[in-house]
This record gives C-alpha cells, structure tokens and sequence, in this order.
C-alpha cells in the first residue's frame, strides 16, 4: 500500500499530459461523457461471473449441471455479447474499438498476450518462480536490444514464443524422478521467452496503428493482458482441485475419507502428518493434477505461438 500511495503521488506531481484543446476546454460533464461506463460495466461482468462460477466449481465442489454454476456462466456469455454490442455500436469512446481489434496484427497481438498471460499466470500460480524472476526482466530488456539493433520483430517473436512452448513441455514431464536441475532451470526459457514476447508484440502493435490509436491500441494489449492473468489463475487451480478431488476419491478409501480427502485439497500442510500410505496417496494424487495443468500450458503456449504467425512485421516506430 504505501508504494501504491508513493505511485499515485509521484505520478500526480510529475506527469502531465497536453490535451487536446478541443477536450481540454470542454465541460466537465462533457469530459466524463467520454469515460466507456457500459463497456467498462459489461467487461467486468463478463470476467466477475466467469470467475466466480470457475471458483465455486473448484472451491465448493459444486457440478457443472449445478444451477448457480452454469447461469453464472451462462451470465458471462452473456455479457460477452453486451460488451461486443456496446463497443461496436453504442460506446463513443469505446475501451475496445471493434475498428481496431478487426485489423490483422492487432487482433493477433492482442489473442497472443490473452493466451500468453493465460500460459504464463498458470505458471505462476502453480510453481514456485522465485527463480524465474531475474529471466522475466532479462527477457524484456534482451528483446528491446535485438529490436533496436536489427530494427526487426517477427522472428524474434516467434522464437521466444518457442522458448515457451519448451519450457512447458519440460514442465510437463516432471515426476518423481525428475532431478533438482529440471525443478529450478526448465522454467528459466518460459520467463525469459514470455517478457519477450510481451515486448515484442506490444510494440507490433503501436507499429501497426497510426498516431491516434496509439493510447487505445496499447490499452487493448493491456485488457487482453490482464484478462488473461484472471482466467489463467483461474482455471488453472479449478482444473487442480476437479482433477485432484478425482484422484483422492479414487485412492483414499474408508469411514474418514471424505474428511481427510477435505484436507488434503484445502492445506498441503498436512499431508506430511499422514500415515505413509495416505502420504503417498496425496502426493501422487497432486502430481497427476499437476502434471495435466502444465500439459494443459503446453498446449496453450501452442496457441500463442499460431496466434503469433500473422502477426505483421512493419517498421518500428
């Protein structure tokens, strides 16, 4: 909270942004008129009920034929269409403009940063990356020196979309056996490889658009971005727990079964208390639900990396 409050300040005192005198001497009425309330409203109603519905499935064992479950995701698609409805054809000043997301590269940068985000916060959420940390901030920084010195972005992009593609597949065939070198260095290329393509696209994007879209196209990166950060975490730990409740239902038997597979799901903290064989039957049961998510991250930082394919190479700003 106080680097936030620092944040707000600093940015308050010191950044200052010349309007144009059109909207610089409106109204104030005027000036809030151009705020996307509909679309801002319909955008979060759209990711809310999504996942809220994805939680109570994971966390409440609710089934998806559950009434609560389904018309929460039935109210997301729901208001998917609203949104789509509202930037197209009501908003003035639309988050989102249809005209833009409907060209070629900025359509595909903004599906590569909303699968790439999905990929990369599964990542995050389920595996320890305190050592990844140092690769997530050299990757940006390696792209932006190629980027100046070649002047080009395309190969570069598709390569260190690559990267990801490796790294979760390296993650995905950990097991038991697996040595402590693959634990701390196979998700080294996934930081490194996403920062990268980050850096690269959004600044495919800003080369794609003329100079006034330039504020709206980089907003676009950063709500797919993001939108992709909440349904990653998101899905990801509802696919851990539905996969994991399967597993312990399938090898912890007895009177006390419910309650401890209850444990189990809820504090890791115990399983190391449990009898050998419930130990063993948790911890197996964890690697199998993990071992499906970080398939699961392969195959989308697959999809990032075809979304990538028609991104254009133009020249850089």
């Amino acid at each position: 909270m106080p680097i936030l409050v620092f944040s707000f300040i600093l940015v308050a005192l010191k950044v200052s942004i010349r309007l144009p005198d059109e909207v610089e001497n409106q109204p104030l009425h005027a000036k809030l008129r151009r705020i996307d309330v509909f679309g801002s409203f319909t955008l979060v109603g759209m990711v809310g009920c999504l996942l809220l519905g994805l939680s109570l499935k994971s966390t409440e064992e609710l089934p998806w034929s559950h009434p609560l479950i389904w018309g929460l995701l039935l109210a997301s698609v729901v208001f998917c269409a609203l949104f789509i409805w509202v930037e197209t054809s009501y908003s003035p000043f639309p988050v989102m403009p249809m005209r833009l997301v409907k060209q070629r590269t900025p359509l595909f940068v903004s599906l590569s940063n909303f699968f790439g985000s999905v990929a990369a916060f599964s990542m995050i959420y389920n595996v320890p990356l305190v050592r990844g940390f140092v690769a997530i901030s050299t990757g940006s920084v390696f792209a932006g020196w190629v980027m100046r010195r070649t002047g080009r972005l395309y190969n570069l992009t598709l390569f260190s979309c690559l990267l990801t593609v490796f790294a979760a597949s390296l993650v995905a065939m950990w097991d038991e056996n697996s040595a402590a070198f693959h634990l701390w260095f196979d998700i080294v290329p996934q930081g490194f490889g996403m920062a990268s393509v980050i850096t690269t696209t959004l600044i495919a994007m800003i080369a794609s658009v003329t100079r006034e879209d330039l504020a709206v196209a980089t907003g676009i990166t950063y709500l797919f971005r993001t939108t992709g950060q909440v349904i990653g975490v998101s899905l990801s730990g509802a696919l851990l727990q539905s996969v994991l409740t399967a597993k312990l239902r399938e090898r912890i038997e007895g009177p006390d079964a419910v309650s401890i597979i209850e444990h189990i799901r809820h504090s890791t903290t115990i399983i190391p208390t449990l009898e050998p064989a419930l130990r063993k039957a948790a911890v197996d049961s964890y690697a199998d639900a993990l071992h499906v998510v970080f398939v699961c991250q392969a195959a989308i930082n697959f999809i990032c990396f075809l979304c990538c394919l028609p991104i254009q190479e133009n020249p850089l700003p």
